[in-house]
C-alpha cells in the first residue's frame, strides 16, 4: 500500500509564537530531506522545498526506490502562519499532480504529526490517513500527547514518574510560580508545553527569568520546574502497530546548545533501563487500547544521585529522530538491526556545498578495510548521510555491530566532512 508522506513537522510548534516563524525558518525547513529515508518502492514525499538532486539520487541508490525523480513533490505554495497543508489546499498544481500520482487507487496519508489539518487534507484528496483512530486525532487527543502539559499530568495519574513543579498558564500565573518556588529552587527550569526539540527550553535564576518572561512567554501552558542534576537524558521507542506493541529501545539522547542533536544507541541506562522499559510498555499498551497507532517515543530524565529512578520528561507521539533512524536500521540491515551499534548526530559543520560534494569527500575514507559510507544495499557497516549540506551543516547514521567502529568512523567523517 502506497504512502503519501507529509513532512508537516511545523505542526508540533505554536503557532502564536513569537519564534515560530523563525524555528520553521532555521530547522523545520532543513529537517524534511529525511524523510526520503522512510519511503518505500512506490511511496511519495510531500516536501516545502525542492531536494537536492544528488541527494535524492544517493537516497534512491541506497535504498533501491527506484527513478529519483518520482520520489518528491515540491509544495510551492506559503501561508502565514507557514502550514504545509494549507499550502497544498492552496496550491492547485501540486493538488492535481497528487491526485494523478494517486489516481489508482490504495493510497494513505502518513504525516509527520496527525493533526485535524490533516484529516481534512485527507477528506479532500480522498487519501485516508492509516493510523491512529480518527476521533482520537479530530478529538485533539494526539495533539495532547505531545503537549508536555497535559502528558506529565496523564502520565502522573498513571502512576508514571515525573518531574515535580507547577504549570502556568498565563503571564502572571508564570511570574507567580517562578517567585513561589524559587526560595526552594535556586535554579529553575522553564517548558513550553507544546515545542520541540529543546527549543521551547530556558532556564536561570528567578530573576533572570523574570527578565525573559515578557519577550519569551505567548501564551499557552508552561512548566515551572527545578533544575536538575542529570547525567543523561534516555529516550524510549515503541511502535504501536495494528494489532500489537513493540517496544524498540533505549538511546541516549547528544544535546549541543540546549537542542536536540541527535542520540547513540543503546543506552547504558544501567538499573533504570528495566523501569524505563515497564513504563514506555505499559503506556503504550494503554494509548493502543484507545486506537492510537505510531511511534510513541518518550524522554526519561537520568539524574546522577539516584540513575535507578529515571523521570518521565514528555512523549513525541510522532515520527522522531530515534524513530526514523532505527526504522532505516531495520530496512536496510534486517531484522539483526537490534543489535547494532548506532550514532545519529544531526547539524554537523562541513564545509561541502553539495551532497555530492559531501558524499566524494565520503567515499573515499575507509576504515579496517571497509568503506565507512553506505551508498548501495547490502553493506555491513556504514554512514548514512540522513540529511545534505544546508548552510554548512549536515546529518550523519552510523551502523555497526562494533562500538569503537562507530566511534572512530564518526571522528572520520566529521574530520573529512
Amino acid at each position: 500500500m502506497p504512502r503519501l508522506w507529509l513532512a508537516n513537522a511545523e505542526e508540533v510548534l505554536p503557532e502564536a509564537d513569537p519564534f515560530y516563524e523563525e524555528f520553521v525558518r532555521t530547522r523545520t525547513m532543513r529537517m524534511f530531506p529525511r524523510f526520503l529515508l522512510a519511503l518505500d518502492p512506490g511511496d511519495l514525499l510531500l516536501a516545502p522545498l525542492p531536494i537536492p538532486r544528488d541527494y535524492t539520487e544517493y537516497v534512491a541508490r541506497l535504498l533501491g526506490l527506484g527513478d529519483p525523480g518520482r520520489l518528491a513533490l515540491e509544495v510551492r505554495g506559503r501561508t502565514a502562519p507557514y502550514s504545509l497543508v494549507e499550502a497544498l489546499l492552496a496550491d492547485p498544481e501540486a493538488l492535481a499532480e497528487v491526485r494523478e500520482r494517486t489516481i489508482q487507487g490504495g493510497w494513505v496519508l502518513e504525516p509527520f504529526v496527525e493533526s485535524p489539518r490533516v484529516l481534512r487534507l485527507g477528506e479532500e484528496t480522498g487519501i485516508p490517513v492509516g493510523r491512529s483512530a480518527t476521533e482520537l486525532v479530530r478529538s485533539g487527543r494526539i495533539g495532547e500527547l505531545n503537549d508536555k502539559a497535559w502528558f506529565k499530568a496523564f502520565a502522573a495519574s498513571l502512576g508514571l514518574p515525573t518531574v515535580s513543579g507547577e504549570v502556568a498558564f498565563s503571564r502572571e500565573q508564570l511570574q507567580e510560580a517562578i517567585l513561589r518556588m524559587s526560595p526552594l529552587h535556586p535554579d529553575l527550569m522553564l517548558r513550553k508545553g507544546i515545542f520541540a526539540g529543546g527549543a521551547g527550553n530556558t532556564h536561570g535564576s528567578a530573576l533572570e527569568l523574570l527578565g525573559r518572561v515578557p519577550t519569551w512567554y505567548a501564551g499557552g501552558s508552561v512548566l515551572v520546574e527545578p533544575f536538575l542534576d542529570i547525567s543523561s537524558v534516555a529516550g524510549s521507542l515503541a511502535w504501536l502497530g495494528a494489532t500489537s506493541v513493540r517496544f524498540l529501545g533505549i538511546d541516549l539522547q547528544v544535546i549541543r546548545d540546549g537542542s536536540w542533536s541527535g542520540f547513540d544507541y543503546p543506552h547504558p541506562a544501567g538499573v533504570g533501563a528495566d523501569r524505563i522499559r515497564a513504563g514506555t510498555v505499559s503506556l503504550a499498551e494503554k494509548l493502543h487500547q484507545q486506537g492510537a497507532r505510531g511511534y510513541l517515543n518518550l524522554d526519561w530524565a537520568i539524574l546522577r544521585d539516584s540513575p535507578e529512578a529515571p523521570l518521565l520528561l514528555e512523549c513525541n507521539f510522532r515520527h522522531n529522530g530515534f524513530g526514523y533512524v532505527t526504522e532505516l536500521a531495520e530496512k536496510y540491515f534486517g531484522p539483526t538491526w537490534e543489535s547494532l551499534v548506532i550514532s545519529s548526530r544531526e547539524g554537523l559543520p562541513t564545509r561541502s556545498r553539495s551532497a555530492a560534494e559531501l558524499l566524494q569527500r565520503l567515499s573515499d575514507l575507509r576504515l579496517e578495510g571497509h568503506p565507512v559510507l553506505l551508498s548501495a544495499p547490502g553493506g555491513e557497516r556504514g554512514a548514512v548521510l540522513t540529511s545534505p549540506p544546508e548552510a554548512g551543516a549536515f546529518s550523519v547514521a552510523i551502523f555497526a555491530e562494533d562500538a569503537c567502529w562507530v566511534e572512530r568512523a564518526l571522528e572520520r567523517v566529521e574530520e573529512a566532512a
